[in-house]
Formats: structure tokens, C-alpha cells, sequence
């Protein structure tokens, strides 16, 4: 596994190949206009279950255009975080249809302590997450595994 750089550092890398398929990247939203959806990134240290919640029923985002800005809705989120998040953000996406369709989940925390195995929770039918996952594979050796059973046991199972 190669060095895995800061977060904000792996966004911008990963905004750049988003470009080269010339998909429209905001940069200071963190937003990527592809195929008609938007696909947002959010990465944070330490994710709080309100803030998760809180955000993810707010599916509008502000895009600054000039001097003033408008709002679009996000058809994506895309949590890139490098710490583990509770058990209870896992399950409110597990168990909720229509997040797991539009919301998923990076836990980055085992690259950023060498292991090449990272969790996800991604049931979400994005091409723009789907190139993430490769770009992470292919730059930085990651491998995903993804939750198969019970939240309490988080058992994994390798995806790349």
C-alpha cells in the first residue's frame, strides 16, 4: 500500500481525475456535476450521529456562481472519513432504503494506519462513487470490504 494522504489531499487528487472525464468539478463545494447528479463529498475527523442526520435530510447544496449563488440538490454523498464511525451512522444507513440509495460510507481509518483493507457502505448505483472506489484501488492499493452481517459483529467482506 502506497502513502495515503491527508483527506482534503486525497479530494483534490481525486477531483483531478474527475476532470479528465470532464465531469464538472466545483471545487469549493467539494461537489462533482456528473450525468445530470451531483455527487458530494464531506469529509470530517470526527462524525457526530446528529450532524450525519442533519445533513443527510438536507439534500440541497448552495454552489457559488460569481457573485451570488444558487442552489442545486444532491443526487450523492459520499462520507470519506478518517476515523470510524459509531455503529449507530452505519445503521441508519444500512436500515434506511432510501439513504443506502443516496448516501455512503468510507472508513478510512485502517489505510490511514497502513492496512489495505477499508471498510464502505456504498448501495448507491453512482458512477462517480464507483470511480472513487477505483481510484482508490489503483492510486493507493486500497481494497474495500463491505458490511455483511450484523452491525454489532461489523464483519466484512472483501468488494475490490
Amino acid at each position: 500500500m502506497m502513502f495515503l494522504p491527508n483527506v482534503w489531499d486525497l479530494i483534490d487528487r481525486f477531483m483531478e481525475c474527475c476532470r479528465s472525464k470532464r465531469w464538472n468539478v466545483y471545487e469549493n463545494e467539494d461537489l462533482i456535476d456528473a450525468e445530470n447528479e451531483y455527487h458530494k463529498f464531506i469529509w470530517v475527523h470526527h462524525l457526530h450521529p446528529s450532524t450525519f442526520k442533519r445533513v443527510v435530510l438536507n439534500p440541497l447544496c448552495p454552489i457559488r456562481e460569481g457573485a451570488s449563488y444558487r442552489i442545486v440538490r444532491v443526487s450523492y454523498t459520499a462520507w470519506i472519513l478518517p476515523e470510524t464511525p459509531s455503529k449507530s451512522i452505519w445503521q441508519m444507513v444500512k436500515e434506511a432504503p432510501n439513504l443506502s440509495r443516496t448516501v455512503a460510507l468510507y472508513d478510512l481509518s485502517w489505510a490511514y494506519r497502513e492496512k489495505p483493507m477499508c471498510l464502505k457502505l456504498n448501495e448507491t448505483e453512482s458512477t462517480v462513487l464507483q470511480e472513487f472506489e477505483r481510484f482508490l484501488n489503483a492510486e493507493y492499493g486500497i481494497r474495500f470490504g463491505a458490511l455483511t452481517s450484523s452491525l454489532d459483529s461489523m464483519i466484512i467482506s472483501e468488494t475490490v
